[in-house]
């Protein structure tokens, strides 16, 4: 009760009780004692770690943990036993891969490489000049979020503009270069590949660049270097990591290509594991040797992500 302020009867009546009866007066952490206090602080701190952790571990064992150890089980069964009463279990359809499919991995990893190279020559120039030289560079930024919306729609404007009557068709007509042919090969799947996974690298190489002091880049000009000895001595091996990192990241990527073959390949450039597991799962009706098929593609992923955070030195995590 306030200084000044009238007494009500309600307060008297209180004042009276806690006369009468002292302890009815003390407060919780006093009725508690400071040692159950301390106990159920020590409770509720622990507790809220793993309450909020409990989520995410939910829908990762539902989503992520459970079908991937049923894609495993369906993996060792042969073509669609799995969803009948009998299921035969084999080793065939890895051997099946080894002995007949093997071309098509390598086809995939071929693929991947050039693709992650063709980044590499030309993201890393491009990550320079959009740390050192351009001032809007959140702008340029951004814009390089467009080819991650999706494969689908960069290979179906590629195409477009490389058809016959595409915008691109008076100056193929004029370098001579038939649309047709550049559309259905090996380069153009390539570009569409590298083009999807372009902005990985760039921002990989241009972290790595940023932590480069531009001061040692003028120290050595200044003691004579040339621009390639700058390159080489300077930039390439502070900025490895990042090299590293995006040529993994990219590689990764473009290991699960699926459209772009389809939309800008051939049959040679067809023959990936993705397409191949699509054909014999949904076409064929084989979902040992699909599931088979996508135990070694999600191996060779996750064998890429391990060395991407293992040698990126906190490129990625940027």
């Amino acid at each position: 009760m306030r200084r000044g302020a009238v007494a009500t009867p309600r307060d008297v009546r209180y004042t009276q009780r806690a006369m009468a009866h002292p302890s009815v007066t003390l407060t919780t952490r006093e009725a508690l004692g400071p040692g159950r206090m301390t106990l159920w602080k020590r409770w509720r701190e622990a507790l809220i770690g793993p309450g909020l952790i409990l989520p995410a571990v939910i829908v990762t064992i539902l989503f992520s943990v459970i079908p991937l150890i049923y894609l495993v089980i369906v993996s060792f069964t042969r073509e669609s036993s799995f969803f009948f009463d009998n299921p035969i279990y084999t080793f065939e359809n890895y051997t099946k891969i080894w002995d007949r499919y093997l071309p098509h991995v390598q086809n995939t990893i071929r693929l991947a490489l050039l693709s992650s190279a063709v980044d590499l020559v030309f993201g890393y120039p491009f990550a320079y000049i959009l740390v050192r030289r351009v001032r809007y560079r959140e702008l340029v930024r951004t814009l390089m979020v467009f080819p991650l919306f999706g494969p689908l729609y960069l290979a179906f404007g590629i195409r477009y503009v490389l058809l016959p009557n595409g915008p691109l068709a008076p100056v193929l007509d004029l370098l001579h270069i038939n649309a047709t042919t550049l559309l259905i090969s090996e380069p153009m799947t390539v570009f569409g590949m590298a083009m999807f996974t372009f902005p990985f690298m760039v921002m990989n190489v241009g972290t790595a660049l940023s932590n480069v002091n531009p001061m040692l880049e003028e120290a050595a000009q200044t003691l004579g270097a040339k621009p390639w000895q700058v390159f080489t001595r300077v930039l390439f091996p502070l900025s490895r990591s990042g090299i590293l990192a995006g040529f993994l990241m990219c590689f990764g990527w473009n290991l699960g290509v699926f459209v772009v073959p389809i939309l800008l390949g051939g049959t040679a450039q067809q023959r990936v594991l993705s397409i191949t597991l699509h054909q014999k799962g949904l076409s064929q009706f084989d979902y040992g040797l699909a599931a088979a098929m996508g135990i070694v593609l999600m191996g060779l992923a996750f064998g890429v992500t391990w060395l991407s955070l293992r040698f990126s030195r906190g490129a990625l995590g940027a």
